[in-house]
């Protein structure tokens, strides 16, 4: 155990990247200015349709080599500040780094028209099955898109800059059917690794955060990130966007990393004055509520993938393999979890 000495020197290491030494330190190592920090003017009488994407996984069964996955993607729509619909799209992901290419070909194919070989380097198989959810995320992204019309609000959990590479032609395709529909498609990032500081890293957005809540303290306001001294870079392989820290509530704790096509980021004041008018839920004061209705609608549960677990478990008793088999077969931590027999939780 980590006796109290301990604990308080990590407290006090903890406390020094929380915390600032100075609002001139972070102006000095940053390059961000104070007249950096731009007002939002909140549309309150925008009544458009808004669109929020998400997408969750969760493994029902693990191989030591291969793992079946649950991948749920899908969106909500509203009318005006109404909720009126959520849609899901359900799979099962094998992900097998030696046989892994058919299921992300086929996709690309049916959906996008894309009919080239997919192939991930060595150093990302590891993450099949987030790639995997990813593209799941962007054909959920692109039906929203098919669903909106002129002057809509299209909603993305994540960040565009970061994954131009192994979807580029996905995203610009996703663009360009967003900018022909004059929608204002945005994607807004629950976390963010961007950090600033010469010493060590310290977290950008919750600093930046402070500082702008200095600033500006009655009204939400916004910050472009171009030119800025912060790391990793925010940019990304043919990515001609903006990227934004935003705070969409003066009330709310919260701000969040903000990523614009170039098309939207020429009048991204319009856009996030319908964003801003869209985050005043006191369930989620300062963030957009479609996007929380969407991550509540759309995350899988861990009691339907135990549900899901057991029926599998009952198809391959019905074909003979049976329990001791079964055991011997799965990853031993999954051995460690389960409980009453067969059920994993």
């Amino acid at each position: 155990m980590i006796d109290k000495t301990s604990l308080g020197a990590i407290a006090e290491q903890v406390k020094n990247y929380v915390l600032m030494d100075s609002i001139s330190q972070y102006f000095e190592e940053t390059g961000v200015r104070d007249n950096d920090f731009k007002e939002i003017i909140s549309e309150d009488k925008f009544e458009g349709n808004i669109y929020a994407v998400d997408g969750s996984n969760g493994i029902i069964f693990d191989l030591p080599s291969v793992s079946f996955n649950l991948i749920r993607a899908g969106y909500v729509s509203y009318i005006a500040k109404n909720w009126q619909k959520t849609i899901l799209f359900d799979k099962v992901f094998k992900a097998d780094p030696d046989n892994y290419r058919y299921q992300f070909e086929a996709d690309l194919s049916k959906s996008f028209d894309i009919n080239s070989n997919f192939v991930l380097a060595k150093t990302e198989l590891d993450r099949l099955s987030t790639y995997y959810r990813e593209l799941q995320e962007y054909i959920a992204l692109y039906e929203a898109i098919s669903d909106a019309k002129k002057g809509d609000l299209v909603l993305y959990d994540g960040d565009f800059a970061y994954w131009m590479d192994p979807f580029g032609e996905v995203l610009k395709m996703i663009f360009d059917e967003a900018e022909d529909k004059d929608l204002d498609l945005l994607a807004i990032s629950k976390s963010s690794t961007f950090s600033w500081g010469k010493s060590f890293s310290k977290p950008f957005i919750l600093h930046t955060g402070y500082v702008g809540s200095q600033l500006i303290s009655n009204n939400p306001w916004h910050i472009e990130l171009s030119e800025k001294n912060i790391k990793p870079q925010p940019r990304g392989k043919n990515w001609n966007g903006k990227i934004y820290v935003v705070k969409l509530h003066p009330n709310s704790e919260f701000v969040f990393r903000l990523d614009a096509p170039q098309y939207v980021s020429v009048r991204i004041d319009n856009a996030l004055g319908h964003l801003s008018a869209y985050s005043k839920s006191s369930e989620c004061l300062g963030y957009p509520h479609a996007l929380f209705r969407a991550h509540r609608d759309i995350a899988i549960k861990d009691l339907e993938r135990v549900h899901l677990n057991n029926l599998l478990l009952d198809e391959l008793s019905d074909r003979g393999v049976n329990d001791k088999y079964i055991r011997n077969s799965l990853n031993y931590h999954m051995i460690l979890e389960m409980k009453h027999g067969r059920r994993i939780i």
